[in-house]
């Protein structure tokens, strides 16, 4: 996909016309060149939305000081606001630059898509009542209707006292959050939280996150090795991970497993591909560390910020996805994409993707003992991982491609937009 510093095109004032599909503003805290599952989705959707003649922009953060404040991606404008750098806390302190940015620019859209509905959902919606524009909230990760990424730690446990103190915050956020003209569910774990907190069935509307099964494809014949070429791979059998290298993916224990497994398996190295750059739960630096303090240099390699990741999925054999919690999982559905037979955590979104001991193996998360069973498994047990691999390659093409995905959002959103703001109350 190239980039253009180009200026978008000029827009003209006029609203959709009746019955075409709605011009979209994307608002999200986090886009490219930020390298991530929900920053890769956006901006595929964004090109397809556009392949179709489908008016869209994007609102972001500009978090690279390098980064120009407009410029063009794949054909999309991106427009990016204050403030750069702040990694913890830039998604609270865009809120009022992105509000007037959405005043500023309301003839250019019909419907505001927040994606990341934990903070940006206020502004989508604040600007949508003012302006009498649509809005359609997507949580990107589990917690973010219910508050759990406030109170609840990375393994899953609760802290009383700042639900307590939090809580009644949360309850008035989601009161005004619900007057969004629909939320969007990329998962089943994703729909049961919004139930549970609350939104009606009616409002709701399942679309799962795509990608792009011509680019993840299965390597073609030969593939493989010139890959492995060209990465600079050694021989041998390559467990990948692709991802950010954060905390709560799971990474720190899959390499504590890892150094008592390698051991009876020399042949077999574990890349991982991604980088915790930019990222404030970064664990790159641990990772690192544990990796040199135990000798795993040869076994453990680090393939950093990468923009071609189906080549490494390509030059590898294996996918492992050992995440403490997912909406879904990007990165794994590319893999299965590839034909990679994949072990991945049996938790949340996961379960909308791998069917344990049909197209994958799953095991609960932090299990040494199960992690290191399915490690064995695929190892003795040949003829089993490679159907897993066909079946998972089946999985995608019928559920995850991304040119299903976009017709499915341009629909609903032709749908909303169809109807009157007076009409719908």
């Amino acid at each position: 996909m190239n980039i253009s510093p180009q200026v978008p095109e000029q827009k003209t004032d006029a609203a959709a016309p009746a019955g075409s599909p709605p011009r979209i503003c994307l608002l999200v805290s986090s886009f490219y060149p930020v390298i991530g599952g929900g920053e890769t989705h956006a901006r595929l959707l964004c090109s397809e939305f556009r392949r179709r003649g489908v008016s869209v922009f994007v609102l972001t953060r500009r978090r690279l000081k390098v980064s120009p404040a407009l410029e063009m991606v794949d054909g999309t404008p991106v427009h990016r606001v204050p403030p750069q750098g702040v990694p913890r806390f830039g998604k609270y302190l865009m809120m009022w630059p992105a509000f007037v940015h959405l005043v500023r620019t309301r003839k250019d859209y019909d419907l505001i898509y927040v994606c990341g509905l934990r903070v940006l959902g206020i502004v989508g919606i604040a600007a949508a009542l003012l302006l009498g524009k649509r809005c359609v909230l997507r949580a990107e990760s589990c917690g973010e209707l219910s508050g759990g990424f406030i109170w609840e730690s990375l393994d899953g446990r609760s802290n009383r006292m700042r639900k307590a103190l939090f809580g009644g915050i949360i309850r008035v956020r989601n009161h005004f959050l619900k007057k969004a003209d629909c939320f969007l569910s990329i998962s089943g774990v994703i729909r049961e939280e919004y139930e549970a907190c609350g939104i009606p069935s009616a409002q709701i509307a399942s679309i799962t996150n795509g990608i792009d099964t011509g680019l993840f494809s299965p390597a073609a014949t030969g593939e493989r090795e010139a890959a492995r070429r060209r990465l600079g791979l050694p021989a041998g059998r390559i467990f990948a991970y692709s991802g950010k290298l954060n905390r709560g993916k799971g990474l720190e224990f899959l390499v504590q497993v890892w150094r008592d497994w390698v051991p009876q398996h020399p042949d077999c190295k574990l890349l991982l591909i991604g980088s915790g750059a930019m990222q404030f739960l970064s664990c790159e630096t641990e990772l690192r560390d544990f990796v040199k303090l135990h000798g795993l240099e040869a076994s453990v390699l680090f393939a950093g910020n990468v923009t071609n990741v189906h080549e490494y999925l390509w030059a590898s054999d294996c996918f492992l996805f050992p995440s403490e919690s997912e909406s879904l999982g990007l990165a794994l559905v590319e893999a299965l994409a590839c034909g990679l037979p994949a072990i991945a955590s049996d938790i949340g979104g996961v379960r909308d993707i791998i069917t344990d001991g049909r197209n994958g193996r799953m095991a609960p998360p932090n299990d040494a003992v199960a992690w290191t069973n399915c490690l064995n498994e695929f190892i003795d047990r040949p003829d089993a991982v490679r159907a897993y691999a066909a079946a998972g390659r089946e999985t995608v093409l019928a559920q995850f491609s991304i040119v299903h995905i976009a017709e499915q959002h341009i629909e609903l959103f032709r749908g909303l937009c169809s109807v009157s703001k007076e009409t719908s109350r």
